[in-house]
Parts: C-alpha cells; sequence; structure tokens
C-alpha cells in the first residue's frame, strides 16, 4: 500500500538523519522537512479517503441500503487508517526529535570531554618541562 512505502520512506530518512551527525540546526530542519512531507502525506491520503468515500456512497444509493452500510463501513476503515498513519508518523517524528537531541547533547558531551583530555594532557606536558 503506499501509505505503507511513504511511512517507510519517511522512517528510514528520520532514522538515516538520527544516527548521522549533524547538527542541531540541521536535525531541526530535517525534522521540519519530515514533519511538511508527512502533513502532505496525511492530506493526500485523507483526499483519497474522501473520494473513496464518496464513490462509495454513490455506489450505496444505486445498490440499496445494505450496499450503504457496507460503503459506510470502508470509509470509516479508510479514515481511521488515515488517522491511525498521521498517529504513527507523529510518533515517529517525536522519537526522531528526541533521538537527535540525544545525539546532540552526546556529541557536546563527547566533545567536551576531549576537550577537558587535551587540556590536561597539555597542563601534564606543560608542568613536566
Amino acid at each position: 500500500m503506499n501509505i505503507q512505502k511513504i511511512l517507510a520512506a519517511v522512517t528510514s530518512a528520520v532514522l538515516l538523519l538520527s544516527l548521522s551527525a549533524c547538527s542541531k540546526e540541521d536535525m531541526d530542519k530535517a525534522a521540519s522537512q519530515v514533519t511538511d512531507t508527512v502533513d502532505a502525506v496525511a492530506e493526500k491520503t485523507e483526499a483519497a479517503a474522501d473520494a473513496a468515500g464518496d464513490m462509495a456512497a454513490d455506489a450505496a444509493e444505486a445498490t440499496g441500503d445494505m450496499a450503504a452500510d457496507a460503503a459506510e463501513a470502508t470509509g470509516d476503515a479508510i479514515g481511521e487508517a488515515a488517522e491511525a498513519a498521521e498517529a504513527m508518523a507523529d510518533d515517529a517524528m517525536d522519537a526522531a526529535g528526541e533521538m537527535a537531541e540525544d545525539a546532540s547533547a552526546a556529541v557536546e558531551g563527547a566533545a567536551s570531554d576531549a576537550a577537558d583530555d587535551a587540556s590536561a594532557e597539555m597542563n601534564k606536558a606543560m608542568g613536566d618541562h
């Protein structure tokens, strides 16, 4: 299904970005772009669900009450699937943001530790001479 392919691509992009050593600003920009993509996908999914619901409603009117009930159930399922996809994308974005913040903090901590170690070594070297 197209939604699954899109979500897989979005999730892959988020994971790739979260594992790279990007600056927080780059991560925020990427997260914003992914959010925009997720919003666009959600809008297109809702439009497709609306179109499918309209077509199903037209068919239901032509075939009677039984078909109308089936079409309504189908429309509800499509709407629920779209909402679930949007919720999953939001959760993925939240997780990616948290991972980006954690990665940024880890990089900052490692840089600080390296600077402290270098300073200590320099002081040690200067004290030995």
